[in-house]
């Protein structure tokens, strides 16, 4: 049966209320039309994802928005907005003309409306009460059929995110810190009217009273205070959810009609499996391959390519890959059983962040995609991403160039892109609604769904490229240049047959060098520019030079795509002649280092340094063609740091070839200052006024809190700035990258070379600065190191970013912070003299990046004080100013 017959028989049965048997098609007691379920799969590394959350994304009917149980509340950020399936379906063209191929969203299902012991809302769908019914806000389920069918006529796909994890919070643990698994029951507890009035539990779900035995539906157990120890992530609660016992047979049964039932019902592509790393694997093996698995029911539906993806939220660390090692164990590689078909990448993730948002080594950037091609059985369709809704948005921390060179790495190298609502109107706030009237940070009412949107615009070329042109989804990867020192360089190549693309990009404030870059061509070879961003002076075509490479002088934050052509261009010989003296080869240097060579008399050339043209120093050829300039080690990051240099003439763009030499300089083993902070904000109780408390959550610590400072020392090398707070505490219950949970570091510095820009104000803190002003605003936390200038800052606004942001290091045994601060973040300054420092301290939301809210009244995620318009500060430092 064809697709059109198929449609009108569809509908035909709708208006008579029977199935081709002659049968009633029955559910939540009213007549619903069968889904169209013969579906082709795609081959998903052709499709570029556009991830929403249903309640913050548009509102399609408003009859829907309040169910009468105090949980409607747009102004709120606890609550739902609104947002639904019809809205979904109603913004499918906003949707397909951006690009997107497939549609993701958040869990559909019957959701626990309040948590009072949380004070928060399922808006979210992640806090199941019923896996198998749609929740009230969002429609029903003939809503969610005709969502399905609207995308499948545009032949595009479904993904619906789907938990098996944990279920809402209806019971809980008054002191988890007593907890004893062999009395599991004690210090249990049913929470009252956790349900709204009318509403109950399914079976096995509806089990919840504990069992001294350990068995039934749920891990008797209490909240997760180390996310370090296996048995805790397999067994315990992720934030007070309840954790079903996914061994139990009843539990298993249930989580697998659910979910065949939403591919049978509605026609359901594929699955993003949330928290997948808190199951048990063996699980993943029954639940997707057994005969009554998830896998078996998309295969009725002709889904022989069904996708699977799991959260398995796990960074890497730079040079490293922790994170992909646990990630892989989901896949089922090996000789292990079949577990997920992919996972999402999230070391890529935190990765580009890292690069592009934080100025770090590109070089960072080559390494996580090279592991990332060899590791992975097959990274062709691990979806890629740069933001979500479980963290802060990238231009939180970044500027819209950033933003747009991770989107080109994005959507240029293997996987499958996935776009997050909100990122192509670029929306800073992590869950902010994109239909007026719903929840938005700033309390506005405005409408996000602007198809001429600068960024919608960018993203819509990107995607159009991308699904025109199979060398972007199936081509070879290789990484050709990239930065060690820091900021800079990245380029990279896609082959695919007679195919090729040239990706460069320059992620420095700075114009950059990128010198005789071998292209591995015929000289001669011509690229021609497709797409440019924050380059307009980017050349039109390139052409390889006789030794098949080309040299660009890159503008700061400028990326540009490039297609290689059948042409054959002219090649221009240069005149000048550019030499070299010495042997620089494993060169180190650890002081100002003099450099000679040759060259044409009378010339003007460069020193260009890991290719910053900004600050290269110009070189005079004297008559007799002799040269000689030299390397300051002062703007130099602490550490053996790899770098490069070149000779280079401007005027026809020769010189040297790059040559790569390392520098190897040390914090000095004394510090410059001392400041003994110990006694004051410790004990549960900080704030200018010794007043304020923690807040309740077990994972804060009330004895030896993380917020306080113990002892903070400053050390200098050149014109970089080390700061060591010792602290009361140092935790990473939450695996965050950065080292250290639940305390946010505010540093601001003022530099007296741009004292005229200086403010008092300190952002978003309820604070001015003790003394003097600041410049430099740098916001560290366990998920984010970033630092803006007091240009465009005020009180609610943090200002422009600046890179590098401040490199973190902790020493968690010692109870030791390193916040490195380098010279480029701070001006480049030729002396520290007068260089002042203020450090304040404050939780800062994961998942949003804001600073937790200070309230009257306790709660397990705000801080607790006399006011609310009080500082945001539990601890502070007094003010330094530095002296060289």
């Amino acid at each position: 049966m064809n697709k059109i017959k198929f449609l009108t028989l569809s509908i035909a049965l709708a208006l008579t209320g029977c199935n081709s048997d002659n049968k009633a098609i029955e559910k939540d007691h009213n007549i619903v039309a069968p889904i169209d379920n013969q579906v082709t799969s795609p081959d998903w590394q052709d499709q570029i994802i556009y991830f929403l959350m249903i309640d913050r994304f548009s509102d399609g009917n408003s009859q829907n928005n309040d169910q009468g149980q105090n949980e409607y509340d747009p102004t709120s950020d606890k609550k739902f907005s609104g947002g639904d399936l019809q809205g979904v379906t109603d913004q499918l063209n906003y949707i397909q003309n951006l690009g997107a191929t497939s549609v993701w969203i958040t869990p559909p299902v019957a959701n626990q409306w309040w948590d009072s012991e949380q004070n928060y809302g399922g808006y979210h769908g992640y806090w199941a009460r019923d896996f198998q019914k749609v929740d009230e806000h969002f429609g029903d389920l003939e809503d969610y059929q005709a969502l399905s069918r609207e995308i499948h006529s545009r032949n595009m796909f479904l993904i619906q995110d789907i938990v098996t994890n944990h279920v809402g919070n209806f019971f809980t643990y008054d002191n988890p810190y007593d907890y004893d698994a062999s009395n599991p029951c004690t210090g249990f507890r049913l929470i009252e009217n956790a349900l709204a009035s009318n509403q109950s539990l399914p079976y096995p779900l509806n089990h919840e009273q504990c069992k001294n035995d350990g068995t039934g539906s749920y891990h008797w157990t209490p909240s997760i205070t180390d996310h370090n120890n296996p048995i805790q992530e397999k067994t315990w609660q992720l934030s007070d959810l309840d954790d079903l016992n996914t061994s139990d047979p009843e539990v298993r049964k249930y989580l697998k009609a659910s979910y065949r039932k939403w591919i049978k019902d509605v026609g359901i592509d594929a699955y993003r499996v949330d928290t997948a790393k808190f199951v048990e694997h063996d699980f993943w093996n029954d639940f997707f391959h057994s005969e009554d698995g998830v896998l078996s029911q998309a295969k009725e539906t002709g889904r022989e390519n069904f996708l699977t993806f799991g959260e398995v939220f796990e960074a890497s660390t730079p040079y490293k890959t922790e994170g992909e090692e646990k990630m892989l164990t989901y896949i089922g590689e090996n000789g292990s059983p079949a577990q997920l078909t992919s996972v999402l990448n999230f070391p890529l993730q935190t990765t580009m962040t890292r690069v592009f948002a934080s100025g770090q080594p590109t070089d960072y950037l080559r390494f996580r995609l090279e592991r990332m091609m060899e590791m992975f059985p097959n990274p062709y369709i691990m979806p890629n991403f740069i933001d979500n809704h479980d963290m802060p948005r990238f231009l939180s921390q970044a500027s819209p160039e950033d933003m747009q060179q991770a989107l080109i790495t994005m959507m240029t190298v293997p996987g499958i892109p996935v776009i997050y609502q909100g990122t192509e109107q670029a929306i800073v706030n992590s869950r902010d609604s994109m239909f007026n009237g719903g929840y938005r940070t700033d309390g506005q009412l405005v409408d996000s769904f602007d198809s001429n949107n600068k960024m919608y615009r960018f993203i819509q070329s990107l995607a159009q490229l991308r699904t025109e042109n199979q060398v972007l989804t199936r081509g070879e990867l290789k990484v050709i240049a990239s930065d060690k020192a820091g900021a800079g360089i990245f380029s990279f190549t896609r082959r695919l047959n007679d195919e090729e693309v040239l990706v460069i990009m320059n992620t420095s404030s700075s114009p950059m060098l990128l010198n005789q870059l071998d292209l591995e061509q015929n000289s001669g070879t011509v690229f021609e520019r497709q797409i440019q961003s924050n380059w307009q002076g980017a050349p039109e075509t390139l052409t390889t030079n006789s030794h098949g490479e080309v040299s660009i002088e890159l503008a700061p934050k400028s990326a540009a795509i490039y297609f290689k052509t059948s042409q054959t261009g002219n090649i221009d010989i240069p005149n000048t002649k550019v030499e070299l003296e010495g042997n620089w080869d494993n060169a180190v240097i650890t002081q100002d280092t003099e450099i000679t060579g040759t060259a044409t008399p009378n010339v003007i050339l460069k020193m260009v340094v890991d290719g910053n043209l900004a600050v290269a120093k110009d070189i005079t050829v004297d008559a007799n063609g002799n040269w000689k300039t030299t390397i300051s080690i002062r703007h130099f990051a602490i550490g053996e740091q790899q770098h490069r240099f070149a000779i280079y003439y401007p005027e026809d763009k020769t010189g040297t070839k790059d040559i790569a030499f390392t520098s190897n300089l040390s914090w000095a083993e004394t510090p410059n200052k001392i400041i003994d902070d110990a006694g004051d904000a410790q004990d549960g109780n900080g704030g200018p006024y010794g007043s304020y408390s923690l807040p309740t959550d077990p994972s804060f610590d009330k004895d030896n809190n993380q917020l306080s400072i113990e002892q903070a020392e400053i050390y200098t090398v050149g014109s970089n700035v080390r700061l060591k707070l010792v602290m009361d505490n140092v935790t990473d219950s939450w695996l965050p990258p950065n080292g250290f949970d639940h305390v946010g570091f505010s540093v601001f510095l003022g530099l007296p070379n741009e004292s005229d820009h200086g403010l008092t104000t300190l952002p978003k803190l309820n604070a001015k600065i003790p003394s003097g002003t600041w410049n430099r605003n740098a916001v560290i936390f366990g998920w984010q190191s970033s630092i803006y200038s007091s240009t465009g800052a005020d009180s609610l606004t943090w200002g422009e970013t600046v890179s590098p942001a401040p490199v973190v290091t902790v020493d968690k045994v010692n109870r030791e912070i390193y916040l490195d601060f380098a010279s480029d973040a701070l001006g480049r300054p030729d002396s520290l003299d007068g260089i002042s420092i203020y450090v304040t301290t404050w939780d800062i939301d994961g998942l949003s990046a804001v600073y937790r809210p200070l309230e009257t009244k306790k709660g397990p995620w705000n801080f607790t004080g006399n006011d609310t318009s009080e500082p945001k500060i539990w601890d502070e430092l007094p003010v330094i100013t530095l002296s060289e």
